[in-house]
């Protein structure tokens, strides 16, 4: 009796070693996670969307999907046994209390989580996790963290401009982002277009430089357009912007467009002694 108690408990290890390895070589299916979107940072009072794309593979579906913060679970789907229609959504909605998170479960599906009302206490790693159906109940998780900010990001400031410049000039110019509780991402855009990486280069931590020469070209209509963007994230973007003018524009008052040429006129002197000519020969007319 006892050697069959062993070959049994042989028997139930060697299953169990054969369905791990068949989950490690994917020969098992189950629900699988393709993607998780979680948002890096945001700012206080914001609302996030949390994804969690998933696919069903051949031979099983979704049983259960579950969203957690710092291995809370606040988010529960479950096909068949969660509620289907809008009154009943929130239903033990309060089983989930973790602080930082506020569900918004009117809009919120088995897909996407939307979080609403984000505060500092917000921040954390959110995983979420899907297990498949009978028989395997194959289950599979994918984490991201989340980074939430008081301090709403401000405009830059541009520091080194002229008053004109010369075609062909050296411009220099310095962006200075003026945020405290962290570094925002800075960019420059001449003339709507994103500066070249070889005009930009680092200063300090929260100082960004342009370094770029003033061709004929850049001038249209007389200036050349620059702007600053300081950015965090992809919902918050702030940018300043400057014209930069051409000095031989400013003095004649007329270009060629986007030339940064003069037009050829008649010089005053010129006129003058064609007028005057004209006089004469008026007069003259007359005699």
């Amino acid at each position: 009796m006892t050697q069959v108690t062993g070959l049994t408990s042989m028997a139930l290890v060697c299953v169990n070693c054969l369905l791990v390895l068949l989950n490690f070589t994917g020969l098992v299916n189950g629900v699988r996670i393709k993607e998780v979107s979680v948002p890096s940072v945001a700012v206080e009072g914001d609302e996030i969307h949390l994804r969690c794309d998933y696919q069903d593979e051949e031979g099983s579906s979704l049983y259960t999907l579950k969203w957690y913060k710092d291995a809370q679970e606040f988010y529960r789907h479950q096909p068949g046994i969660s509620p289907h229609t809008a009154d009943d959504r929130c239903v033990d909605d309060h089983m989930y209390d973790v602080v930082g998170v506020t569900v918004d479960c009117w809009v919120s599906t088995e897909r996407e989580v939307v979080l609403k009302s984000v505060t500092r206490s917000t921040s954390g790693e959110y995983q979420c996790e899907v297990i498949g159906e009978h028989p395997n109940f194959r289950k599979e998780t994918l984490k991201a963290s989340l980074k939430v900010y008081s301090e709403p990001l401000q405009k830059p400031l541009l520091a080194g401009m002229e008053e004109s410049y010369t075609p062909m000039e050296f411009i220099t110019l310095n962006c200075t982002a003026m945020n405290t509780e962290y570094i925002p991402a800075i960019s420059w855009v001449i003339n709507g277009r994103p500066a070249h990486a070889d005009n930009v280069r680092q200063v300090e931590n929260r100082t960004v430089g342009l370094f770029f020469q003033a061709r004929d070209d850049l001038f249209q209509r007389g200036v050349i357009t620059v702007s600053c963007f300081t950015s965090l994230g992809t919902k918050h973007v702030k940018s300043t912007q400057i014209q930069l003018p051409n000095r031989d524009y400013l003095s004649a008052q007329e270009y060629y467009y986007n030339a940064g040429k003069k037009k050829t006129y008649l010089t005053s002197p010129v006129l003058t002694l064609l007028l005057l000519n004209w006089v004469f020969a008026f007069l003259l007319s007359w005699l």
